[in-house]
């Protein structure tokens, strides 16, 4: 007799299986354009029957869209949970919490590159690009208009170019290709993050913020 606790055509481990179809496509999507990525592509990754994501997710959107709120939920659990432990507020105290938390989990910031470059023309993006604004919250990166309007920036730099640098700044070392990275000498451990995020501040206060007062030291 067959096993009552098990359902009709439930796939035997259900849990395992959708997991190895989750890693897939972020594995996939973290290296190729999300219209580059077929089911058939998740699947073989994942090895597991193409069908099985159908079951799981309805369509190969819906995985997608589930795969990125899963993987953002632990990285944005943990970045707040930082800024909060240590009161991080502005450029330089945000860039050192989020290198501190991208050392462990450095697929996100490729996975926010290629949500940002999605072509908004095509309807299937537009609902994944909704994940996307769910996922990045731009008032909290977008801080350079209101440190310009308290005076915290040097007169002649323009908010705008100084908003661009900082992304690049915290964006650009987790898009290097590893044989890049490989060619410098370059692993990005945790050590190696933290300093890069003082040499990073270092510019940062060098280059925008107004050069203190030796009077204020007095």
């Amino acid at each position: 007799m067959p096993d009552s606790k098990n359902k009709v055509g439930r796939p035997c481990g259900e849990t395992q299986n959708r997991d190895k179809l989750i890693q897939a496509a972020r594995a996939l999507f973290v290296e190729r354009d999300y219209s580059q990525v077929t089911i058939r592509d998740v699947a073989a990754i994942a090895g597991t029957d193409p069908g099985l994501i159908r079951y799981y997710f309805g369509s190969k959107e819906n995985l997608f869209t589930a795969m990125l709120r899963e993987t953002a939920a632990p990285v944005k659990q943990q970045l707040y949970k930082v800024i909060k432990e240590k009161k991080a507020s502005g450029p330089a105290s945000f860039m050192q919490t989020y290198y501190q938390v991208m050392s462990e989990y450095p697929h996100f910031p490729r996975l926010i590159f290629r949500l940002a470059g999605l072509d908004q023309s095509i309807p299937e993006n537009q609902e994944i690009t909704k994940v996307f604004n769910e996922i990045v919250d731009l008032d909290d990166i977008m801080m350079f208009d209101k440190l310009k309007e308290r005076g915290l920036l040097r007169d002649d730099v323009d908010s705008l170019c100084a908003q661009l640098s900082f992304i690049s700044m915290t964006i650009f070392p987790f898009l290097v290709p590893e044989e890049l990275l490989t060619r410098l000498g370059v692993q990005l451990t945790p050590e190696f993050l933290t300093k890069l995020a003082e040499q990073n501040t270092n510019l940062l206060a060098r280059g925008l913020m107004p050069a203190k007062d030796k009077s204020d030291d007095q």
